[in-house]
């Protein structure tokens, strides 16, 4: 099973879960039990083609979540 790092949408606390993939819906959030969570990626982040070729991409930027860069 892989540990994963999810964050919580309601409080947004981030916290490491230790959960198989199918079992990644049943995940709740440790400070406020909340089971709305997604996952939470953190580094760099690539979408779509590359830059410069009419896709989109993070330009190789930092992102704390990945949908935070609008895809």
């Amino acid at each position: 099973m892989p540990l994963l790092k999810f964050k919580c949408c309601d409080c947004g606390h981030v916290f490491d879960e230790l959960v198989s993939s199918s079992a990644s819906a049943n995940v709740a959030c440790p400070s406020c039990e909340s089971r709305k969570v997604e996952r939470h990626y953190q580094g760099k982040c690539y979408f779509g083609k590359k830059s410069g070729d009419g896709g989109s991409s993070c330009s190789g930027g930092d992102c704390s979540h990945c949908s935070g860069c609008g895809h």
